[in-house]
Formats: C-alpha cells, structure tokens, sequence
C-alpha cells in the first residue's frame, strides 16, 4: 500500500504532503487516486530532509522520530524542518546562507547542467576582492579535488543551492577573496541526459552547433557521472560585418610609392596597370587611383574553433565511513584564425627595366594566390583529482589531490619571403618581374613560421581538518588548519623569424599551511550577552613557501555579528602576499601580426605586430582588503533577502596586463614600443608588468526577490479533493507499466519509488531514474507538485575609486575619471546586473539585463590630446524554454514528450553594441561596433532529453 502511494507522486507529480498524507490514513488506493484532504501527514526523515518546495508547506507539524533505513530507501516527502538543527549539506560554521534555492527555484533559470547554473549566479556570486576569481565549490558541504568533479552534473540532480559569504571560505582553507557555492545533492537520482544545440547570430555568419550526452547515477554517497560533448563554430570574418577598412597601400592588383609625385597626372601613389602582369610598364600606363583590395574576407573577428571533452567521476565509500572520489577530464580545442593577406614591400631603384620612373620607388603588393595568414592554437588540458571525506567526532577531515597537464601549440604564419627577390631587381634582373603573379615567374619563398609552444604540469596534495578546540560560553571555539604541497613544472619554447627564443622553463615547488580559528562571543541560544545577539571573532594565518619566492603571507581577521535573526553584519581585513604564475613567468612568447590597436599618441588606428609571452622580471604582489558585509532577511515567511558590501583594496606591485596604448603608458614603458621613422606605431611588447600600486573602492548591493506560483496540477487536486473536478491522473501510465511488487502492491518495473532523505520533491531513486526536468515526478514534470516560481534580483556595484599608480614616482592614472589600462575605455562607474524568471506548469521565461555606464579616456598628450568616448551599454538577454513533461495533457496525448525541454535563448536581445567615438564625434577604425560586438543579437535552440 505504502509503496503505491509513494509510486504515485512519482508518476503524476503528486504533492508530496498529500502522498504522506495517503501513507498515514491506511486507506487502500489504487494508481490514480488522490488522498483524502484531511489524512495526517508522514515524515521518514525529518533531520535529512532538503529544503522545502511549496507543495510542501502544510501548516508546521511536529518532527516525527527518524526513519527506518527501509523507510528512506521507500522515499520521504519535503518536510518542513523547524529548530535549530542543521541542514543536510550544511558547511560547518555559523554563518547561514545568504541566499538558498530550492529545486523549484533551480528550475527557473532553465538551465541543464551545474556550470550553465552557475553562470546564471554570476551577480550573486560576484565577489569584490581579491583578483576576482570565481567562487569556492563545495559538494554536499564539503570540499571536492576540482570544479570538474560536478560540472556536467543535470540540475535535475540538484536539491539545493547555498551561496554564501567569502569568509566561509576560510573555514575549509581557502583565501577571503571569493564567495562559496555549496551544491547539494538528491540522495537518489539516474538518468541519461542527450542535447543537442545551435545558435547563429541574426546578421549571419558564425554558425555554431553541439552535442552533448551524460549518464548519472546517484545513491546515497554512490554517484557516477559520464560526460561526453562536441562543439564546433564557423570563423566569422570582417566581411561579415560592417567594417570599415584602414587605409593601405598593400593591393592584390599592387600600387607604386614614391617619395613625390610619380609623373604627369599622378601624386605619390600610383595604381599598377593589369597589363604590367606580363610586359614592363611605361609611366603612362599608371593609373592616377590607387588599386585598393579589401582584406575583410581575409581577417576573421571571430576563429572558427572545435572542441571535444570527456569527463567522468566516480565516487562512492571506503573502509566504511570515508567518502572517496576520482574524476577524470580530457579536453581538446584547436582554433584557427585569419589574420589577413601577405604582403611585401619591394624596393624598385631607378634604371630597372620595370620602372619607368625617374625616382625610387616601393611597389606595395597583397597576395591572394596562398590564401589568408592563419593562427593555429592547439590545446589539450588533462585533468586527474580524487578526494577523500571523512569524520571523527565531532572533526571532519578531507584530503584532497590533483594532477593536470595543459599543452598549447601556437603556429602562426609570417608570410612572404622577398629577401632573394629584392636582389634580383636591385641587381636589374630583366626576368625578375615584380608585377607578375605568384604562379607566373614571382618566385617569392615561405618565411618561417612563429611558433609556440608550451607545457605546464601541476601536482598537488592537501589536507585539512575542522573542528572544536575548546569551549567557551558562548560555545566551542572552532578551527580548521589545513597542509598541502605542490610541485609545478612549465616550460615553453619559441621561434620567431626562424630563430629559437630562450626557453621559457619554470620550476615551482610550494609547501603550505593555513590555520583559521573561529571564537564565540555572544549567543542567544546558549543566553550569553543575548542582548547583543549572536557575535563570533575571526582569526586567519597562512604561509606559502615557495622555491622561486620564497615564504609569502596572508594575515586575516573579523567579526561575524547577528544582533537579531533577520540582520547579519560581516567585516574583515586581509593582507595577503601574491606570487606571479608560472605562466606569467614562462609563456612563450607569440608574434602575432596585423592586431588593430588605437595608438592615443597619434590618435589613429595601426595595425601592429603583438608579442605576448612571459616575463622573467615579475615581483610579488601585495594585496590589503577590507570587506564590511549586511544582509538582510526581514520576513520569515517571505523569500526576499538584500544583500550589501563594502569593499577597499590596495595592491602593491600588482600584476598586470599590458595596458592600453596612451601617451602616459608609452612615456612609462618607452621600450615596449616600436616605431618607424615617420611615427607609426609598429609593434607591442604586450608581456605582463608590474604596477607601482593599485587602489580600489566600491559598494555593491542588492535584492533577490522570489514569489511562489500554485500549479495548474496542485488545483486539479484540490478541486478533485473537493468533488468539483476529475482525477487529473486519470489515463496516465508509468513508464514500464506496472507489476506486482515484491509484497504483492503495484510498483514500476524494475524501480523502487523515490524522493528519500536528501530528495526534493520527486527525486530520482529506486533502479530506474527519477525526477525529470526540475524534480518533477516519474513523467519528468517540470515539478507542478512544487509549484512555480516568480523571481527578481537587481545588484548595482558603484566603484567609489579606482587609481593605478604606473610607477614609482610617475603617475597616477585615474581609472574612474578620464584615464585607462585596457582596450575597452576606463572603468565604469556604476554597473547594474538584473534578472527576473518565471516558471509553472513547464513553462518558463527569464530575462537579464546588464548596464554599464559612460566612461571617457584622455590618452594623449598635452600638446595632442586625444580623447574618447565610450558610451553607456545596456544588453538584454531573453530564454524561454519548454518543460514537455510538466503538462499532463501533453504527456497524456504524447507520451514521448516525457523528460524532453525545448529552449530557445536570445542574447543580445535588442542587438545593441557600444558606440566609441573620438573628440571629432567620429568613430575610430580600431573601435567600430562590430570590432566591439562582432556576433551581435544570436539565436539558441536547445533540445534536451532525459532518457529513463
């Protein structure tokens, strides 16, 4: 009887209460049926039990006594947990989420996977310090070896999200500079997921397309999960788009270049006449215009690229009570860019049988007869991580390892080499003809390929330990003190013009220690200084020794202060000590030609020759940062939290990429430029430096808003509760049909019903997967017996200040008012990210919205200033997606549309770009609006299927 009842919340989509309501009343149902209105409800596991849905909110019950391993296996409803116990999941420490998401509010983002999901978090999980790196992951509360070990995992699998501050970090060894993610997971769940996709953008050009497929088991600390994924995208190439050209004399049909006027009726530059191919010109053959090539369909904006990745992790329990898991990720991508048509300068004296004028001259030539340069990038990341989890007492502990291996190859084409050719004409060859084509008699050779290459090979092992210390009255100190070491080992090798660079090798071994403490003062549960709330002091120490640094430090401390449940304040003060990467240090170094760059000293667009690579002469950085932190949940009953913080930091010698090409950059780092004689900027040496000092300030707050929706499938019930409608599960059949069961009731083949300990609201379970899109029952139903969901978040970041001091001494760039180091203008000072989402009965809708305001950069000089404009952005994107499963009459009628989501996403919804104009009100070539935005507004469909 019980397992019939349970069968069918999985199969309808029942509400959970109302299925614990059947298990309590005794009576005997048949599938279909729905429970009386008045029958009590039951609750297996009220401890394990995951966060609430809303069909599973009955009026607050009193916890029953723990369940029955028999009876977690059958499954258990959500429940409402009151008191003070801890989540299942939970992170250690006493600081609560500041935002939580049930499976109902997974499913409101309509994203399939744990990476897509975090993506959609980026606002709440943005952090202010540090170097603004992503946040720390945890899995079920504890620590994982890699990001990959849950990346590919469905949301499906999901039971609850918990985003927290980042001095939870400190509490499971990591730095305060980023925030926590703590995924929790359904105790039971299987599927096997296939996706396909494509987008393309709506001005043409750049098609993209992919698939991907998973298999997941999960079993309580059993969890296999198989990923396999292919992407491809078309180049998209200037032609494309509506970009306009810089001048150039290089023409596929060639020009002349004199020092003066060329001859009668011609200026300085003169087209080269067709004829010219095949017989020595006379002056009067030249024409007047220059011949011109547009080399957009040789220049991509975008590489074409193609990629494929394998990832698998399989984890389950040894020596009884440790959680053990290794994970495995291989992944290859290979980009190929066209970077335009080779070109050559020939220098043509007087007297030449191919020159009939009475001057030197250059003949300026494009070829088109060996296609476009290219740039191949080739890499290949391989990843290997296991971690083991385990208690002792009231002590958790967790050693983690990793290995991972990158490999990149670069080969980038130089083009032409004339060098042989220009001696025959300066030696007044008849037969060297340097108007004649490639496959006519030009015998031009292959310059040598820039080519880089580098290897970089990391091996880590640590371990770490938390717990209690010792009592204090407000309650136990706690401390979590982590080891490890690693060893690092990069190399790179280089070749330009033919000539191989010094190799890049570096070596790295680090040991490392860090230790946090964690001191209560005040406690309101334990009635000490109750008047003043709850109130716990921080303490942080770490040191990392490394072979090539030597020891560097982080020093930390705060306060974590609730003077009532619904305000918590967060302060604290870092000071950390930062080393250069390997890479940083060792990449090889890459020549890549004709890169558009705006020189602000000319205040023109130049097409450049870039070198990137490592420098040897990097420093340490040193990073001050205080963080002060409210949020606020005022309403117990309501889902509304707000969110603020303050944040200051300073640096000195920060690390940084070469900046963008102002006068006070040029003045500061006059080597890493190249010039000609007429002042043309030629080339940059666009290795990483080391500023003088940096120093920021901002506020970034916000709200999350959430509203709960009743289902279509939650009405049917309570009006076929009330005699005034039909069964709503009339005609429905469970995948597989029925059987007998083992005790003689009804039960799926083949499965056991689902949704235990751990379970939101139609969880997978049994031997045949569960929960469909968004936890929904056995039909995939995007989860009707939870409800919908109405959502709203809005963040606003206001940078106060943003200074960077270039050098000692020299000056100081205001990033907030007129000054910039990077390509993209200075730093906005307001920034605003918005979300709002619906879903109910499958159907789902969610909309964000990015703004950014106005900057302006002076980068000239004083007696040429240059000044441009880069407007305000504001961008929108729109996905609207299809849970098949969650109607009932759709899956009555087509049974195939069980555990099947369609999506349609739209980004860059009103096609908008930034406008970048000069003082003139003109728009510079370098910054057009498709150099900015190439793809523009693009369309992606998705099609998903969950296969049971």
């Amino acid at each position: 009887m019980r397992s019939i009842c349970w069968l069918l919340a999985g199969v309808a989509g029942l509400p959970a209460a109302a299925v614990a309501q059947v298990g309590a009343s005794g009576a005997e149902q048949t599938p279909g049926t729905v429970p009386p209105a008045g029958a009590a409800a039951a609750s297996p596991d009220p401890v394990s039990a995951p966060a609430p849905t809303l069909a599973a909110q009955p009026t607050p019950r009193t916890a029953p006594p723990p369940a029955s391993e028999e009876d977690e296996e059958e499954g258990a409803p959500d429940i409402v947990v009151t008191g003070s116990r801890r989540q299942p999941g939970a992170v250690i420490g006493d600081i609560p989420p500041e935002q939580q998401l049930s499976p109902a509010d997974i499913r409101s983002y309509g994203v399939g996977s744990v990476t897509e999901l975090l993506a959609e978090l980026t606002p709440q999980t943005t952090s202010g310090r540090g170097a603004g790196g992503g946040p720390v992951i945890l899995l079920n509360g504890r620590r994982i070896s890699g990001f990959q070990e849950i990346r590919d995992l469905p949301t499906e699998a999901i039971a609850r999200v918990d985003i927290l501050p980042e001095e939870v970090a400190l509490k499971y060894g990591y730095r305060a500079d980023q925030r926590v993610v703590n995924f929790v997971l359904r105790r039971r769940f299987r599927a096997v997921t296939a996706e396909l996709n494509g987008r393309a953008a709506t001005e043409g050009g750049r098609e993209q397309g992919g698939a991907e497929a998973d298999i997941v088991r999960i079993r309580r600390d059993d969890r296999i999960n198989l990923h396999l994924e292919y992407n491809r995208a078309g180049a998209l190439s200037e032609a494309e788009r509506d970009i306009r050209q810089p001048p150039a004399t290089a023409a596929i049909a060639g020009n002349v270049v004199g020092a003066g006027a060329l001859g009668p009726g011609l200026g300085n530059v003169a087209g080269v006449p067709a004829s010219a191919a095949s017989a020595a010109p006379a002056i009067g053959d030249f024409a007047a215009t220059p011949n011109t090539t547009d080399q957009g369909a040789y220049r991509t904006l975008l590489a074409s690229s193609r990629n494929v990745a394998a990832n698998g992790t399989y984890a389950t329990t040894i020596f009884g009570n440790v959680a053990a898991s290794l994970n495995a990720t291989v992944d290859h991508t290979r980009t190929v860019a066209d970077r335009g048509l080779a070109t050559l300068s020939l220098q043509l004296p007087v007297g030449n049988p191919f020159s009939p004028f009475s001057q030197p001259v250059t003949v300026s030539r494009a070829f088109d007869g060996i296609g476009p340069l290219t740039q191949v990038v080739d890499t290949t990341n391989l990843h290997l991580g296991s971690t083991l989890n385990g208690d002792k007492g009231r002590w958790r502990w967790s050693v983690t390892g990793s290995v991972d291996r990158a490999d990149s190859d670069t080969v980038t084409q130089a083009g032409l080499d004339g060098a042989a050719f220009q001696a025959r004409l300066l030696a007044g060859d008849a037969t060297a003809n340097p108007y004649a084509p490639l496959s006519s008699g030009l015998s031009l050779g292959r310059l040598p390929d820039n080519v880089g290459r580098s290897r970089s090979t990391t091996a880590g092992l640590d371990a770490l330990a938390s717990g209690p210390v010792f009592a204090l009255p407000a309650g136990d100190a706690n401390t979590s003190i982590r080891i490890g070491a690693s060893t690092s080992d990069f190399s790179s090798r280089s070749t330009r013009g033919g000539v191989a660079s010094p190799p890049g090798d570096v070596a790295r071994d680090i040991g490392n220690m860090q230790v946090n403490l964690d001191l209560p003062i005040a406690s309101r549960s334990a009635d000490v200084l109750a008047g003043i709330g709850n109130l716990s002091l921080n303490g942080n120490l770490a040191a990392d020794h490394l072979s090539d640094f030597g020891t560097l430090w982080t020093i930390g401390y705060g306060v974590n202060w609730s003077p009532i449940d619904a305000v918590r304040v967060i302060a604290s003060v870092t000071d950390q000590d930062e080393a250069p990467s390997a890479q940083q240090l060792g990449n090889p170094l890459v020549t890549t030609p004709g890169v558009r760059v705006f020189d602000y000293v000319r205040g023109t667009t130049a097409t450049v020759t870039t070198i990137t690579g490592g420098n040897r002469g990097l420093v340490a950085d040193n990073r001050h940062a205080l963080k002060l932190g409210l949020n606020l949940t005022p309403w117990k009953q309501k889902d509304i939290s707000f969110r603020a913080d303050f944040t200051r930091q300073s640096t000195d010698d920060p690390i940084a990429a070469f900046p963008a090409a102002t006068a006070a950059i040029a003045q500061a780092f006059p080597g890493r430029f190249q010039r000609d004689a007429a002042d043309n900027l030629l080339q940059i040496d666009s290795r990483p430096i080391n500023f003088a000092r940096s120093e920021q300030s901002q506020i970034r707050y916000g709200v999350n808003v959430s509203f709960r929706l009743k289902s279509q499938l939650q009405r049917q019930i309570e009006a076929y509760r009330a005699g005034t409608g039909p069964n709503p599960f009339e005609g429905l059949r469970p995948p597989g049909g029925w059987r007998g069961g083992a005790d003689g009731n009804g039960g799926a083949a083949g499965a056991r019903p689902g949704g235990g300990a751990g379970a939101g609201a139609g969880a997978g379970g049994g031997d045949r997967p569960r929960g469909g899109f968004g936890g929904g029952g056995r039909f995939g139903g995007g989860g009707g017996q939870a409800g919908g969901r109405l959502q709203f978040a809005l963040y606003h970041t206001w940078h106060l200040t943003d200074r960077v001091t270039i050098a000692d001494g020299g000056p100081v760039l205001n990033l907030l008012e007129g000054d910039a180091i990077g390509s993209a203008g200075g730093q906005p000072r307001h920034e605003l990210e918005g979300q709002a989402g619906y879903v109910n009965n499958g159907l789902g809708a969610r909309l964000s919205v990015n703004f950014q305001s106005a900057t302006r950069v002076a980068g000239g000089t004083a007696a040429a200033p240059q000044t441009l404009n880069f407007g305000s952005l504001a961008t929108a994107n729109l996905r609207l997606f299809a849970d098949l499963g969650g109607r009932l009459d759709w899956v009555k009628a087509h049974p195939w549309m069980r555990g099947t989501r369609v999506t349609v996403q739209v980004d860059n919804l009103f096609n908008t770009r930034q406008r970048v104009t000069d003082q003139t009100g003109q728009v510079p070539i370098g910054f057009q609006p498709d150099y900015l935005d190439p793809l523009g507004r693009t369309v992606r469909v998705v099609l998903r299927k969950l296969f049971f």
